[in-house]
């Protein structure tokens, strides 16, 4: 249980560092959502309740860091873990390529889940270009940080009991 949450915590302070980081880059179009992996690894490695749990915490600590409606990241997060539940028995991730493969998809869906909230919710599309063109490298670079962090969760042994 500690190793969990010291996994959670880490990641909550990885997103901070790489939020304080990226807002002096010049590189605008590439940073990864370093939240995504955690809530994959938690959903379909673990349970749905600690990828679910991996989803709040981590959507609380992105709606801080950013400048979004109140309450948007967060539905965005749990529209994301619902349709990995969804996909957990009917998707297998044997490899890291394929967790990144996921992440980067994730990264996608997360983007459309949140542009589809803006549209109901307000009934605009403002920046829905702008969302869309800067999801494709987002999820490009959240792909490829994804290989570096299985191999993270594989070194840290959190495992699940049993697969379902």
């Amino acid at each position: 249980m500690t190793r969990k949450a010291a996994c959670l915590l880490f990641g909550v302070l990885l997103m901070t560092c790489a939020s304080a980081t990226f807002s002096f880059s010049p590189l605008e179009v590439a940073k990864p959502d370093l939240g995504v992996p955690f809530i994959i690894y938690g959903i379909f490695f673990l349970s749905p309740a600690q990828g679910l749990i991996a989803a709040t915490v981590l959507a609380f600590s992105r709606e801080i860091l950013s400048s979004s409606p109140p309450g948007a990241l967060l539905f965005a997060s749990v529209g994301l873990v619902l349709s990995c539940i969804f996909l957990r028995s009917r998707l297998y991730i044997e490899s890291r390529y394929t967790f990144a493969l996921v992440c980067a998809a994730s990264v996608l869906t997360e983007s459309i889940i949140f542009l589809a909230l803006s549209l109901f919710a307000k009934g605009e599309t403002k920046d829905a270009y702008n969302v869309l063109i800067f999801s494709v490298p987002d999820s490009i670079a959240t792909g490829f940080v994804a290989l570096f962090m299985f191999a993270f969760f594989e070194w840290t042994g959190i495992r699940y009991m049993d697969r379902v």
